[in-house]
């Protein structure tokens, strides 16, 4: 696995791409990896994902998701599956393994000395530095994350950030120890996580700590938010100030990651600094919250007068009972092409799975789009023009991209497409 970068913006931000050696395949970035749980593209079967994009993804896979799933693939392992993207159904598709959940919100103030609480389907898991490299040598994923403090916020102290600083200084010194040693983790990525809340000399010192380790291929940002919904509160006042700082002390040539249900407007201003890669959990919130993303990526509709209406459109709202067209014109998903307004309304008012599938289908599909459409303005160095389209829609006002729970949410009952609607 290589990172390379192919294209610098003269005015802000870069174009590159994941070079997996043994296949020669390419993945561009900007780059939006597909979150998955226990293995599978939230609500959508392999088939159904195909239809919605048949280019192959980077999968993210979560340990708070699959830790259950360890002596399972074990075994498929003596059966001659040695891939984990093969024995989820996604042959070859390349797969980050992280520790958190970024669609759900991480309970807080649960740490202890040398272990990070990991919240499971089964509970709370004492998850030490030695046990998470035992996982993640069972997995074997083409990149993986270092074990981290990453519980830290804007609310954060100060020396509950220091804390999160040296207690990830500590798993990382074992990681990268172990990633040295082991034969089975010798082709795989290590993402060495920057830590320190909001505080820029607790960043620095995370960031003198990862230049020490030859291991690291790669960085990702931890400790902004405590994932879900937190994530599209966070300000690009106060995130992009503290991104910046650290962007300027890492290497240039190495892929940086910033997981989290971030708003659009939020991901074009990290771009612009030289993030590289994102998640689709914002897509996943939207859709389990009733809201079809129709935002305009489009500078060609905003001259011609057919801006979408808004950032999303709120599947919960009585008006679109009659409604009978799709949720974004000249959209070509699944969704779009097939159903309506007032339909997906009333699988809504009628709890029906399909309404959270269609929506899955249309917010994977859309942020796809946009993120192609990001790609191209890079190499055309247009993409301020992009954010200012973003911010036009929003009136500059980032909240609007902000999802928010609605009265009536799906909530899990098991992993995977094993999801019901309830009252929360």
């Amino acid at each position: 696995m290589k990172f390379v970068v192919e294209h610098i913006s003269k005015n802000s931000g870069r174009l590159g791409c994941l070079v997996h050696n043994e296949s020669g395949k390419r993945y561009k970035t900007p780059l939006l990896l597909q979150v998955t749980k226990g293995g599978s593209i939230p609500y959508l079967s392999r088939d159904v994902f195909d239809r919605v994009t048949q280019d192959e993804q980077v999968l993210l896979l979560s340990l708070a998701t699959m830790d259950h799933m360890s002596e399972a693939v074990m075994e498929s392992k003596a059966t001659g599956i040695n891939r984990l993207s093969t024995y989820i159904g996604f042959k070859d598709y390349l797969t980050f393994l992280t520790i958190r959940d970024p669609c759900e919100i991480t309970p807080s103030r649960l740490n202890d000395k040398n272990m990070v609480p990991l919240f499971t389907r089964r509970g709370k898991i004492a998850l030490t530095a030695q046990k998470y490299m035992d996982l993640v040598e069972i997995f074997k994923p083409d990149i993986y994350q270092s074990l981290n403090d990453a519980d830290t916020n804007w609310q954060s102290a100060k020396k509950r950030v220091q804390k999160s600083v040296e207690r990830t200084q500590q798993f990382m010194n074992y990681c990268c120890e172990r990633q040295q040693q082991s034969p089975i983790l010798k082709d795989a990525f290590l993402f060495a996580p920057v830590v320190g809340g909001y505080n820029a000399q607790a960043r620095s010192q995370s960031i003198r700590h990862i230049k020490t380790k030859s291991q690291c291929s790669g960085y990702i940002f931890e400790g902004f938010h405590n994932y879900g919904l937190t994530a599209c509160e966070v300000s690009c006042d106060q995130l992009i100030p503290i991104v910046e700082h650290c962007i300027k002390e890492l290497d240039f040539e190495k892929p940086k990651m910033l997981p989290g249900a971030y708003t659009p407007l939020v991901m074009l201003e990290l771009i612009n600094l030289g993030v590289d890669m994102f998640d689709s959990s914002y897509a996943y919130c939207a859709a389990i919250n009733f809201k079809a993303l129709v935002f305009t990526y489009n500078k060609q509709k905003q001259v011609s007068g057919t801006t979408a209406e808004g950032p999303f459109i709120d599947i919960t709202d009585e008006c679109l009972k009659e409604e009978f067209v799709p949720l974004l014109e000249d959209c070509s998903c699944l969704a779009c092409q097939q159903h309506t307004r007032a339909y997906i309304h009333h699988l809504y008012k009628t709890s029906e799975l399909l309404g959270p599938i269609l929506l899955i289908i249309h917010n994977l599909h859309h942020m796809m789009e946009f993120f192609a459409t990001i790609r191209s303005t890079l190499l055309t160095n247009n993409l301020n023009d992009l954010i200012h389209l973003i911010k036009y829609q929003s009136g500059d006002k980032q909240i609007d991209y902000c999802i928010t729970a609605n009265t009536k949410v799906i909530k899990k009952e098991g992993l995977g497409n094993g999801f019901v609607n309830t009252k929360s």
